[in-house]
């Protein structure tokens, strides 16, 4: 997770299998997203790689379990409704599942200008000719540790 984000934007964990939650998850973000659910230690499990732009993810959990995704190509943290973790809101009885949009999150000119530069250069940052202030933030490579659902049980 990176520096600037918020502690009530970490990822806690998941407390409780009591109380069901039915999601249907809907990638808006233009890019393929992994889907991750936050284990009762804090690990994070992806449920779902590469989830296409436009596509739908129908995802069984429960309300204490919390969600986050990311694109899977550049590991940026993506947002559902603003929030980079989702938390479900427990069935109710209804007859459908609650509809979950995953964007891409807002983000400063500078934060922009930052990721293109890293997509562009892959090597040596520090020989570019930009302001020494931006170098650190360009050396700082993103990485995201979780354990894939279905590899859970054989290691």
């Amino acid at each position: 997770m990176s520096d600037s984000e918020t502690e009530t934007d970490q990822p806690q964990k998941s407390l409780h299998y009591d109380r069901p939650a039915y999601i249907t998850f809907i990638n808006r973000t233009g890019s393929p997203i992994d889907i991750a659910w936050v284990d009762y230690h804090g690990n994070l499990v992806r449920y779902r790689r590469e989830l296409g732009n436009g596509g739908i993810c129908h995802q069984n959990t429960f309300f204490t379990h919390p969600w986050i995704a990311w694109h899977s190509r550049t590991l940026e943290r993506a947002s559902f409704g603003g929030k980079k973790v989702f938390h479900p809101q427990p069935w109710g009885g209804e007859q459908h599942r609650t509809v979950v949009y995953i964007d891409r999150p807002m983000k400063s000119l500078l934060q922009l200008c930052l990721q293109t530069v890293k997509y562009l250069v892959k090597g040596d940052v520090e020989q570019l000719e930009i302001p020494k202030d931006l170098i650190a933030p360009l050396r700082k490579r993103r990485r995201i540790d979780f354990v894939d659902f279905n590899a859970r049980g054989r290691r």
